[in-house]
């Protein structure tokens, strides 16, 4: 077996110190680029490795100097402080990475970016005063520019969809593709013949297209299930989403919750007439699809402190994603057109109640 190089020879044919070293080989982002690079291109030289056993040890020994655990900031860009918790995706990403964060030692802190006079340097200082080095970026940011925060001080990533474009962060996301997929599969193993997509632009967009380009793969693949012409639609509203349903009248229909109630203020009987499924979570009552949002605020957790742990701050030059499987779950809305016409049929049997005497 070879002998391990070690930090010691690489500050002696360097010429400076171990700390300095070491911090070179961290990405410690307070040093000179020049001299970080010429210490790590003579460390690849002579064939340095890390030892994961000490690297272990050392993040677990860095973690503990600090009394309490370490905080990593949950970074909000809402037009109002609260703005992010009148959203059910954010509210559930945000528990997610709470938990998460507890487990593994750490603690989550609300930052507003939309704070009187901050911008994105100030928060930097802010940031860096408190020793936070992870950033957490939480999903649907609106105000504000997170391109000019100093990154190369901070692990960062960012959860939920595709809507943060700048800086190119790690993320989390759901499985989107997978989720459309899925639904097919089980509206189809229902029985139903005529599965529609219809979905606002906006929102399709927030998942880089994901939801129409898995159901144009299913309508490819299998056309006598889902071969009607999807909706995505940039004027999204109650009189364009009708139209598209009377046009093409599918025997469900995979949207929003706010088409369903479209399709009832019509007088359309769901299930009887369509069924409904809703492609994110929806209120109990309906078929829909699982994000599993909590598992994906607690993934990028884990992207955050993988970073933290491993001493590699700043923008990656090649991010990861991360994805999240979805779930399935049954409702009454969707029980399959067999089903539900049965259903139907059986309250147009109900005996008369008996008059009283």
């Amino acid at each position: 077996m070879s002998r391990r190089v070690t930090m010691t020879e690489i500050a002696r044919k360097a010429g400076v110190s171990v700390m300095t070293v070491s911090r070179a080989l961290r990405g410690h982002p307070a040093m000179l680029p020049e001299t970080r690079n010429r210490i790590r291109k003579l460390a690849t030289s002579l064939g340095y490795r890390p030892d994961p056993t000490v690297s272990k040890l050392m993040s677990h020994l860095r973690v503990n100097r600090i009394a309490g655990p370490q905080v990593i900031a949950w970074l909000t860009s809402h037009p109002t402080r609260d703005g992010w918790r009148k959203n059910e995706a954010c509210l559930s990403n945000h528990a997610g990475a709470v938990a998460q964060a507890e487990r593994l030692g750490y603690k989550l802190e609300e930052f507003w970016l939309g704070e009187p006079g901050m911008t994105a340097r100030r928060m930097s200082a802010v940031l860096r005063a408190r020793g936070i080095r992870g950033i957490l970026v939480a999903p649907r940011y609106e105000v504000g520019s997170l391109a000019d925060l100093e990154w190369g001080f901070f692990a960062g990533a960012t959860c939920g969809a595709y809507s943060m474009v700048t800086p190119h962060l790690h993320r989390a996301c759901s499985h989107h593709f997978q989720a459309v997929k899925l639904a097919c599969d089980a509206l189809a193993g229902r029985g139903y013949r005529r599965i529609g997509l219809a979905l606002p632009a906006e929102n399709d967009r927030r998942v880089s297209g994901l939801w129409l380009a898995s159901f144009l793969l299913e309508q490819r693949t299998r056309p006598a299930v889902c071969g009607v012409s999807p909706m995505v639609a940039a004027d999204w509203g109650e009189v364009a989403f009708m139209k598209w349903y009377r046009e093409y009248r599918p025997d469900v229909i995979l949207s929003f919750q706010p088409a369903y109630h479209w399709l009832l203020a019509a007088g359309v009987d769901v299930p009887g007439e369509c069924g409904f499924a809703v492609i994110d979570i929806a209120e109990p009552g309906f078929a829909c699809v699982d994000e599993r949002r909590e598992d994906v605020g607690g993934a990028s957790i884990d992207l955050i402190v993988e970073q933290l742990n491993t001493n590699r701050f700043g923008i990656p030059p090649w991010p990861k994603i991360v994805l999240v499987e979805c779930g399935w779950r049954d409702g009454p809305t969707a029980p399959g057109p067999v089903l539900a016409k049965q259903t139907a049929l059986d309250v147009c049997r109900e005996p008369a109640a008996l008059p009283a005497f």
